[in-house]
């Protein structure tokens, strides 16, 4: 297994995303603005994509993620890089899983396996415009042969947001989908960890069967 060495950096400019709209910002939950407004992350790192990554654990992982430390996700698929701001802050143990299986390489090569809506193969959120990954059987029961307890929901389904799924909102393992437009009729069931702060473009063109070519993850100082 490829080991890879994380570089602390410095956050980027204190930049609130505001270019998707004011539905970025609620007037109902006081929660929303600070889940969905996101500093934006550094530039990409130089990333190496895990070579026969392993993709079955025999356990949950241990705790990864430092206290009072910022996490940016870089995930470069077939239509580019997307940067994602993750959010310890409100969902400290799905961002703790998913930095894990990052850092084994365990989605590198893995495929965007869904895309919503649509009635045909595995089964999509209700009212979510999204792409789906993170199930090595492509089948939309697979995982990483662990689950977690989930956090609980923090915000909306927006345009950017990144979730896990699973079949019981319950319980997380790898899978997670990323919303290509506004799903803010999901209900809120499913974790919300992270934010694409850079990528939209990318994120906007994600088709079933985009490749995700390697994940990369960027330890910062925290949110301000």
């Amino acid at each position: 297994m490829q080991i890879r060495t994380f570089v602390f950096g410095t956050t980027a400019a204190a930049l609130l995303i505001t270019s998707c709209g004011p539905s970025v910002v609620s007037t109902t939950s006081p929660h929303l603005a600070s889940i969905q407004s996101a500093v934006t992350c550094p530039a990409p790192p130089v990333h190496v994509a895990v070579t026969n990554p392993s993709r079955t654990f025999s356990a949950a992982p241990a705790r990864v993620i430092e206290h009072s430390v910022g996490y940016c996700a870089y995930l470069d698929t077939s239509r580019g890089v997307i940067s994602v701001r993750l959010r310890p802050e409100h969902a400290p143990t799905a961002v703790n899983d998913f930095v894990y299986l990052a850092q084994h390489g365990f989605y590198d090569g893995l495929t965007f396996y869904q895309t919503c809506p649509d009635a045909a193969g595995a089964a999509c959120p209700a009212h979510a415009t999204a792409a789906v990954a993170g199930d090595p059987t492509t089948s939309g029961t697979g995982g990483p042969g662990f689950t977690v307890k989930a956090d609980p929901v923090v915000g909306q389904y927006l345009f950017g947001s990144v979730a896990m799924l699973s079949a019981n909102p319950a319980l997380i393992g790898s899978q997670f989908f990323m919303s290509t437009g506004d799903s803010s009729g999901v209900a809120r069931r499913y974790d919300i960890f992270g934010q694409v702060t850079e990528g939209l473009p990318a994120l906007a063109e994600l088709q079933k069967g985009d490749r995700i070519l390697w994940v990369a993850i960027l330890a910062t100082a925290p949110e301000p």
